[in-house]
């Protein structure tokens, strides 16, 4: 399969009103898979923008980050997204030409019997003992309405049980061969997925979780892409490709690449 990877394009930001949402991403697959903080969903120049991907890529993978639900509740951005991909696969139903539109909101993709793709948000599973810091400057618990602590938790604790569930019904199927991609907003490891400065602080808690001891890691499992942490990274940790490509915000450095 080639797929092209980018995340965080904060097309929300720039340098003006006049460049919001006006990217113009190069090609350099057939697939595109976007993994969160692409923009916010509330702004109808996301949906122009994802729009116009359709009609140059097969397929068009996306996972929720934090920001797509900035000035919305969660749940009124998740049924924004689930709109739009009922109708992009209507319009790729009588037009062929256009690409598919899949939505990765704790889904299961199977691209063909060899191959799998599983996603979800992942939202982290925030350090306990840093949750006054974290009430002062998360800006989701001030952006996404609705949504505090409680709901950080059980949003992360629902994402986290359904991809264990179904990564060990995988391999219950005994199909033998099937390799699984993961697709995740926020990441899978600490170390080796941020800037090294925020390694052992409290920053780890709200850009990753520490999964590679537990039961999910490893086969069926080979490929785990994410975004959130602004840090390009391509490694391996106990069998499992590790890879991420962010753009950041508007002048960040982030070593990404754009024909990824």
């Amino acid at each position: 399969m080639d797929l092209q990877l980018i995340s965080d394009l904060h097309l929300e930001m720039g340098e003006n009103e006049n460049t919001l949402y006006r990217y113009n991403l190069p090609q350099c697959a057939p697939d595109l898979a976007l993994l969160g903080d692409i923009g916010c969903t509330k702004d109808p120049r996301l949906f122009e923008w994802l729009d116009l991907q359709l009609t140059r890529f097969k397929r068009v993978f996306f996972i929720m980050g934090h920001h797509e639900a900035y000035g919305l509740s969660l749940h009124d951005s998740i049924a924004a997204f689930e709109a739009f991909e009922s109708k992009a696969s209507s319009i790729h139903a009588s037009d062929p030409s256009m690409g598919e539109f899949i939505f990765l909101n704790r889904k299961r993709y199977d691209v063909n019997p060899n191959l799998t793709i599983l996603g979800c948000t992942l939202w982290s599973s925030l350090d306990p003992n840093y949750l006054d810091i974290f009430s002062e400057i998360v800006n989701d618990f001030r952006y996404i309405k609705d949504f505090g602590e409680e709901e950080y938790q059980a949003a992360h604790e629902n994402d986290l049980s359904w991809l264990s569930n179904t990564i060990e019904s995988i391999r219950q199927e005994g199909r033998g061969g099937r390799d699984v991609v993961v697709f995740t907003h926020h990441a899978p490891t600490f170390e080796g997925t941020s800037d090294p400065e925020y390694l052992g602080t409290f920053a780890d808690s709200v850009y990753a979780t520490e999964l590679t001891e537990l039961p999910l890691w490893g086969p069926p499992v080979t490929l785990w892409m994410h975004g959130h942490t602004h840090w390009c990274c391509d490694f391996e940790r106990n069998a499992v490709r590790i890879i991420s490509n962010p753009r950041g915000y508007y002048r960040e450095i982030t070593r990404f690449a754009e024909m990824t």
